[in-house]
């Protein structure tokens, strides 16, 4: 039966994880070479159709975040599907060394993530080209200067900070040791952002933002 990889993490260190995850399969552990990983058996409608998909990664999220709050892991990519635990004990032979390096960097830090997305929105029929790239521009900067406010006030706990433009908005990825959460999250809620812009912060989660690229990936 195929098996739905979630996380990782190192062996020696001993996560309490939920018994059960997506479609209310158990979840079994697999070690190898200083590694553990976690896993289920899934049926092949699992991902049949578009409600299935999101209630299957809403227990895959639910699964990952429950072990992370016990102690340092690495996700697999939603949704990660494999013919057998051989795979499985395959994949983590091949990749040990990428795994015990980026869970030993990952060691007590966790990620956050800013999304910011500006109210103002470029004109949709402006009456020039050069009309939209000035538009542009000062939105650009706009955008520029509330990431600046946003790092430059959380500078004290961050320990990394990287920055992503997307169609949906920037989004700024924030790396904050475990301990200091609580700071954080105090100090996030009180800067200021220039008016215009609708801000979120979620997390933490697992840092994949700031561990090396595996190979082969891009």
């Amino acid at each position: 039966m195929p098996i739905l990889a979630y996380c990782v993490s190192l062996a020696h260190h001993f996560l309490d994880a939920p018994t059960s995850a997506v479609g209310q399969g158990m979840v079994y552990e697999v070690e190898d070479l200083g590694l553990r990983a976690w896993y289920s058996e899934v049926e092949e409608d699992t991902f049949s159709g578009a409600e299935h998909v999101t209630k299957a990664a809403l227990e895959f999220h639910h699964f990952v975040s429950a072990v992370f709050r016990e102690g340092t892991v690495l996700p697999f990519r939603f949704p990660t599907i494999l013919e057998s635990i051989d795979d499985l004990r395959t994949h983590l032979e091949d990749k040990t060394s990428w795994y015990t390096d980026a869970l030993r960097q990952s060691e007590g830090l966790v990620q956050f993530e800013v999304r910011i997305v500006s109210k103002i929105k470029l004109p949709p029929d402006p009456e020039s080209g050069r009309e939209y790239l000035e538009a542009r521009k000062a939105l650009k900067e706009r955008t520029t200067a509330a990431v600046s406010r946003l790092v430059q006030g959380l500078d004290d706990y961050l320990r990394d900070h990287h920055v992503k433009d997307t169609q949906q908005g920037t989004r700024v990825y924030l790396l904050v040791e475990r301990g200091r959460i609580a700071e954080f999250r105090n100090a996030a809620g009180q800067i200021a952002i220039p008016a215009g812009f609708e801000v979120r912060l979620t997390g933490p989660w697992p840092p994949t933002e700031f561990v090396p690229t595996q190979e082969g990936e891009g």
